[in-house]
Parts: C-alpha cells; structure tokens; sequence
C-alpha cells in the first residue's frame, strides 16, 4: 500500500501516528505497513528520532503553508479544510527536513540491508557480494557514513571497493575481517563452534578473533581456516582457487608445501628433515591429496609411507 502515498503523505501520516493523533483506520493501515517489510519499522524509528531531535527548528506560517500546499497536492490536489494540530506541524516540519535532504539521510543511515543468496549484492560503496545459496548478509545502519561494517553468516565471495580512510568490516560473530580493498572468499557457519574459511584472491585483509585475541593479515593466495572459535587458525599459502583446489608452487620449501597440503587436504604429514628445505616447483588443480603427494614424492626422490592416520615423506634409499 506505500506505492498509493507520496512520499509526503506517508511521512504525514506516520508523524499522525506517532503523535497520538490517528484514528483507527490510520492506525490499522500503519501496523499493516509496518509488518510488510523489514525496513519500515527502522524508517519510522528514523522519524520519530528526527521529530524529537528537531523541536527547535524555525518553522515559520510561510513555509508550514508551502509545506501542506505540496502535501495536499500529492494526495490528488484536493481542497481540503484543516485544522492546525501537532501533526501538522510535525508533517511541515518533515517535508523541509526533506527538502534539506535531512530526513533522506536520517533515514537511509538508521536502515539494515539485508539480503539472503543466491544473490549478488550492490553496497552502496561500489563493493559487490556474491552470496551463495541460503547466505545472509546484513549491512549495518550508517553504512558509508563514517563506516562500513557488514555481518555474514554462510559462503560469499566479496569485491571491496578500496578506501582507506573507511575499512571494510564484516563481522562474523566473536570473529571479524578488515578490509582496505580486496577480492576474497568467506566461508562462515554461525555461532560459537562455527567454522571459519577464508581465501584471499588480491590484496590484503586481516582477520581476527576476540575470544582468543588472535590476528593474521592474509595476501593474495592464502588461505585460512579455523574450525571454531579460540583453537588457532590455519594458514595454507599459495592457493591460486580454493574451489577447485588449484595449489601453485614455484621453488617453495617442502616444509611449506606439505603445510599448505595439510590446510586444504585436512591430512597431516610429515618428511624427514633432510627433506624439509628441498625446492619445489609444481601446479595441481583438483588432484588428490594421494596423487599430490605422490608427485611431490617422485620430485624429491622420497618414498611415501602411512602410519595410522599420518602420511610420512622417506628419503629414498637406493
């Protein structure tokens, strides 16, 4: 029903509403708006803090007559006899905040976005957020005023506009991510015991954990993983797509080869020290965690052997 209002005969009729000053039909169509859409109830907080905050505000007969003239006419140009109660006043008051620009900035910095995937998500900083599937997503009130701050729970793949002076925030519970202009991934199950995945495609981002007042920046092609809140994160380098588990090495110790291995294959291996500092040069995309470490094996002349539930690199004796 909001489309059959201006946008002044709306802010004339909640100000009739919030004054006391409605009947019961008014009353009725109000409670019905409200209930019709997750953001009404923050626009009419918005007015009614507005209306509060603005009692002082010079209102002289001129412009409360232009005001009203404007308003009638947005109702169908009807001549209509009133008389001059407080929600007039109020209504006069919100049309010149409006004309200002006041009320429209009031209002849009008290509203939570939220959006839910699959979608992708146009914030109103450039940024752009691919939700995946059942993802929620919310932009915090006064975003791109003095900050950017999101929440997310689920998978979502963002492209943040770079701006230094404002960080990009995305909350994640007890956990958070800053941003100063990135492309990444975020893979979050809600509550204390909900795991965090992330990947880094470019630039920079730091990700952090209050309950264990743990940090990591993380760069382009690292990945990180924790399987909840206090344990200690995992870090795997390296990673050119986490989705299809494309791993670059390019002259990189084996030592840190087998620890991005561990992050991404969730196995645990091990080599013998004479192994650790070998060289290695290789790109794998979808393979197994058995055929990688096979061909690591062959690169580095070892022998592969499991025990339990432990892989081990040998150095092969001839």
């Amino acid at each position: 029903m909001t489309k059959l209002y201006a946008d002044e005969a709306l802010y004339a009729l909640l100000c009739k509403y919030l004054l006391g000053e409605a009947d019961v039909a008014e009353r009725q169509w109000v409670d019905d708006w409200l209930k019709s859409d997750p953001d009404h109830p923050g626009l009419l907080s918005a007015l009614e803090k507005l209306l509060q905050e603005q009692p002082h505000m010079v209102v002289t007969p001129a412009d409360t007559e232009r005001a009203w003239q404007s308003l009638s006419a947005k109702m169908g140009g009807k001549v209509v006899t009133y008389k001059w109660r407080k929600w007039w006043t109020a209504a006069a008051v919100i049309l010149i905040a409006a004309g200002t620009g006041l009320l429209w900035l009031t209002v849009r910095n008290s509203r939570t976005q939220r959006f839910t995937g699959p979608v992708v998500a146009q914030l109103k900083d450039g940024t752009t957020v691919q939700l995946e599937d059942k993802a929620q997503l919310q932009v915090l009130a006064g975003f791109g005023g003095r900050q950017r701050e999101v929440s997310l729970e689920g998978k979502a793949t963002f492209n943040v506009t770079p701006d230094a002076a404002r960080p990009f925030i995305i909350k994640l519970g007890k956990r958070s991510i800053k941003v100063l202009g990135t492309r990444f991934m975020v893979d979050f199950a809600a509550g204390k015991k909900g795991a965090l995945r992330v990947h880094v495609d470019t630039g920079q981002i730091m990700v952090t954990d209050r309950s264990s007042r743990d940090s990591v920046v993380l760069s382009a092609g690292m990945l990180l993983e924790q399987q909840e809140e206090k344990v200690p994160f995992r870090i795997a380098a390296h990673v050119a797509d986490a989705a299809r588990q494309q791993l670059v090495f390019t002259d990189i110790p084996l030592s840190e080869v087998l620890q991005t291995i561990e992050v991404i294959y969730h196995v645990k291996v091990t080599a013998d020290a004479a192994l650790l500092q070998l060289p290695v040069t290789a790109t794998f995309t979808g393979e197994t965690a058995e055929n990688v470490l096979a061909s690591i094996a062959f690169m580095t002349n070892a022998d592969v052997e499991k025990k339990d539930t432990v892989v081990i690199l040998k150095k092969h004796e001839e």
